[in-house]
């Protein structure tokens, strides 16, 4: 859907844009009235509601607790522990006689006795009904130490019922226990006062997942008033509502404006049509601009004098022809100036046979020459041509560096190495090399090509450091990348300078070729990393070098 608004010309989102402003706080309007009004209604039935609903959670509680009386007496006899203890003997008649007379009540169909196992073992008075519940779909909750198991649905077999039952233990033994089984609508009936027909009804919720009406019979859930008091854990009452009559000039109100709705979103979109043909031609001439552009023609012009921000429009495309074609005009240069580049690389190539020719013949006359003052003059000569060849060799490799040949290097044995290379320059310029991180990762990269981007890094470092200070060598492992950190505490660079620092040519220092830092981030690239500088006057340098897909050494 987003795709498609994104598609969708701007007369359409703009339809979308004044639909949702204007429908949307109607709606709104409309949710908080039905909000509150509901609200309202609840608190007009909830004043007398809720007394009624906790009057007849305490009947219940009241039922529940005369039954669990009559339960400990059972249990608490002398006769009940002794018919444990000599089982399989049968019950004696005095127990016989008493669980008779408990079993007269008209809210207990029958008293279950249970060895210790909470298997069964005899009912009295004797039923053919089942007395073990399902016990993975059963209720099962802890009332004043006596369980309470159920309830049991009526089917068309037996009434709805449940399981009163508690322990006989004896020196903390469990000889078994003892169970009443319950008439369900005992509890349920205590409802029936509540009853409001056509209106409300009361329900006996269990867990959430069981409603029970007064007649103990499963009940229709609906829209909840009030909540009682537990009656038990998980066990409470319901008022259900029935009939949503009440409700009825709140859903006139509801109706009302929806419809109002409706016809404003008709009127807009009639109206936002209408726009959008009239959009659509005057959007013509920019698309026949735009065209032209395409195919490489940058003479064309439209007309600015378009209404409104279509005029604004047409002005801004006419700008964007224009430096379209600069920027592409400067491309075409900036490819001859390369070409000019590769050529002068391959001039400077040539240089190299006439230099070794002069280095060969100084070489001769050096050594037959015993005057000092000609010695010290040949010493400066061959210094220059050492210079000259070091700078075409520079030149060269930044034009037409040597493809990598990658290979796992231990990062380690690479930072000890230029340690030992660059210690003497070091200790003269009175800079200190740092070398942290993981430095027993490897990186898959070509060596030569990682020994001199450290070196060209260091030096340049150095130079960033008249003063003294120092330089910091960082590696560590960012998920499957490699990131290689140089940093120094120098005197940084401004935004200009960074701006133009890896451009070739460009140095700050007398002497300097320029080639350096471009050379270092071209052999950075051709090893599949990143190169990334950060700096600010006063603050130092840091060069971040990240090396993605590297995954472990072998």
């Amino acid at each position: 859907m987003l795709h498609a608004l994104r598609r969708a010309n701007l007369a359409r989102r703009y339809l979308y844009a004044t639909i949702a402003v204007a429908l949307v706080p109607l709606l709104v309007v409309a949710a908080i009235y039905d909000r509150y009004s509901k609200q309202l209604i609840d608190t007009l039935f909830e004043s007398r509601i809720e007394g009624d609903l906790d009057s007849v959670a305490a009947h219940m509680n009241s039922v529940l607790a005369g039954q669990i009386n009559r339960l400990e007496n059972i249990v608490d006899l002398a006769d009940t522990a002794s018919f444990f203890r000599a089982r399989p003997a049968p019950i004696t008649d005095h127990l016989l006689d008493f669980l008779l007379l408990e079993a007269e009540s008209a809210d207990v169909y029958a008293i279950a006795l249970y060895d210790a196992q909470d298997a069964f073992v005899t009912a009295v008075p004797v039923t053919g009904v089942s007395w073990q519940p399902p016990a993975t779909t059963t209720p099962l909750v802890m009332h004043d130490g006596t369980e309470v198991l159920g309830p049991i649905l009526p089917s068309d077999a037996q009434p709805g019922w449940f399981l009163l039952r508690r322990p006989v233990v004896v020196n903390q033994i469990k000889l078994g226990s003892v169970a009443l089984r319950m008439r369900l609508a005992s509890l349920t009936e205590q409802m029936g006062a509540l009853s409001e027909p056509g209106v409300f009804l009361p329900q006996l919720t269990v867990f959430d997942r069981l409603y029970l009406s007064p007649a103990g019979t499963v009940a229709e859930r609906g829209p909840v008033l009030q909540r009682s008091k537990p009656v038990l854990p998980g066990w409470r009452v319901d008022m259900v509502s029935v009939d949503e009559h009440l409700g009825a000039p709140r859903q006139r109100l509801r109706t009302v404006l929806l419809g109002i709705a409706a016809v404003l979103a008709v009127m807009l979109s009639v109206l936002f049509i209408k726009m959008s043909k009239r959009l659509d031609s005057d959007l013509k001439p920019l698309k026949a601009g735009a065209e032209a552009v395409a195919r490489g023609d940058f003479r064309t012009r439209i007309d600015e004098d378009g209404p409104g921000e279509l005029g604004t429009l047409a002005r801004a495309f006419n700008a964007m022809r224009r430096q379209l074609r600069g920027m592409i005009n400067s491309r075409v240069d900036s490819e001859r100036r390369a070409a000019l580049g590769n050529m002068a690389a391959g001039i400077a190539h040539e240089i190299r046979n006439p230099l070794a020719t002069v280095n060969t013949a100084l070489y001769g006359l050096r050594a037959k020459e015993v005057e000092p003052e000609r010695l010290d003059m040949y010493e400066e000569i061959a210094d220059e041509i050492a210079r000259v060849d070091a700078t075409i060799s520079e030149f060269l490799n930044y034009a037409r560096p040597s493809p990598p040949a990658p290979a796992w290097v231990k990062v380690r044995d690479v930072f000890e190495s230029l340690r030992t290379l660059t210690a003497a320059q070091l200790l003269e310029n009175g800079v200190t090399l740092n070398l942290t991180g993981e430095s027993g990762l490897h990186l898959r990269v070509d060596p030569a090509h990682l020994r001199q981007i450290l070196l060209n890094l260091i030096l340049n470092a150095c130079d960033a450091l008249p003063q003294g200070g120092t330089i910091t060598l960082c590696v560590y492992r960012d998920g499957q990348a490699v990131v290689v950190d140089v940093a120094d505490n120098g005197v940084g660079m401004d935004d200009e300078t960074r701006a133009h620092i890896l451009q070739p040519f460009f140095t700050t220092h007398a002497g300097g070729t320029g080639l350096g830092l471009p050379m270092t981030a071209e052999l950075v690239r051709s090893n599949g990393g990143e190169l990334q500088i950060r700096s600010a006057l006063g603050a130092g340098t840091q060069v971040t070098m990240t090396f993605r897909g590297q995954e472990e050494a072998p």
